[in-house]
């Protein structure tokens, strides 16, 4: 019996610390909060379900990506590549963090937030890779501005996807 409870004391010192570990990782970073992904609706909209069950619709800050979902809309260039991008980022019942901007909500009534997926904020993750632009700046919603413009430069000056058509981005994805 003293063996097999000096066993059971060993593993539970040995997982006890690992469990631990996975306990902390999944906290999220101070202002963030962690969400169940839905669904994406398209490149810069996903439906989450907050931690006490609440359904919101979030609108990801300081970015734009080409439509591809709009009513009455033509499904613009690269606007079915930024959802699938997003879709890979975010998959359906992922847990992702959430870090709501303020004022909370836009004229739509969406949420305005920032999203992070392992440790890595998909709002940016999306300008990166060239399948968003920096757009929609009111302040004070401007708390990741800089990363955002410094990865657009470097998306824009190596023409990735919504850069490589000349004046497609900057014309709000109209002119193509």
């Amino acid at each position: 019996m003293k063996k097999l409870f000096i066993l059971f004391a060993s593993l539970f010192v040995l997982t006890g610390c690992e469990l631990l570990d996975f306990l902390e990782d999944n906290e999220p970073a101070e202002g963030r909060e962690l969400v169940t992904v839905e669904r994406v609706v398209d490149g810069d909209t996903v439906i989450v379900h907050l931690e006490d069950g609440t359904r919101e619709r979030v609108r990801l800050l300081l970015i734009d990506t080409p439509e591809s979902v709009k009513p009455d809309t033509e499904v613009q260039p690269f606007g079915e590549e930024a959802s699938d991008f997003a879709k890979e980022l975010m998959p359906e019942g992922e847990t992702v963090e959430l870090e709501r901007g303020n004022p909370e909500r836009d004229d739509y009534d969406r949420m305005l937030a920032y999203i992070w997926a392992d440790g890595d904020n998909v709002n940016q993750l999306l300008v990166e890779e060239g399948y968003a632009r920096v757009g929609f700046v009111y302040e004070p919603n401007t708390k990741y501005l800089e990363e955002l413009e410094q990865a657009q430069e470097e998306a824009k000056e190596h023409g990735e996807n919504i850069w490589s058509i000349p004046g497609y981005a900057e014309s709000r994805f109209h002119e193509y």
